[in-house]
């Protein structure tokens, strides 16, 4: 990629830096209590999640920002992680914090479907329990089942 490509991509990720930040401290702000009757504690409480919720989202973009950001300064953005191939342009332009070519991706999203894997909150790293049972450790009769796992709804339980 060439250097004035690379000085685009650098001043838009400085700019969706400095964008996203603005708004994570307009966010913050409103994260304060004020009293009031119930009806106003809810709506409160339900601003205040729909809030923290934007604010993980924004803390997941800025670590995506940083990390092309560091790319950039070692040479290697446009780089495939996977397959350390090229990325290409359109989709560098279409999705700038994108670390892996299309073709990786895709086979990446073919086979996250297919296996088992254990459930990460992207926002925090933090790991939680998965509600899938692999098949060929529970019996079942069912004929019309053709899937490789079977969800359990705790629900019913």
């Amino acid at each position: 990629m060439d250097r004035k490509l690379l000085g685009q991509f650098e001043n838009l990720f400085l700019e969706l830096k400095k964008n996203t930040l603005n708004e994570m401290k307009l966010e913050d702000k409103s994260l304060s209590w004020e009293k009031g009757d119930e009806v106003d504690q809810s709506q409160e409480e339900r601003d205040r999640a729909m809030n923290l919720k934007l604010l993980g989202r924004h803390s997941f973009m800025l670590k995506k920002i940083d990390g092309a950001l560091i790319k950039i300064k070692n040479g290697t953005f446009g780089t495939c992680d996977e397959c350390d191939g090229e990325i290409e342009i359109n989709r560098l332009r279409a999705r700038p914090v994108a670390t892996e070519c299309i073709s990786c991706k895709e086979e990446g999203e073919r086979t996250e479907g297919q296996l088992l894997y254990e459930k990460r909150s992207h926002t925090h790293g933090k790991s939680f329990g998965s509600n899938v049972i692999p098949l060929r450790n529970f019996e079942t009769n069912m004929s019309d089942l053709d899937t490789n796992v079977l969800a359990m709804n705790s629900d019913i339980y």
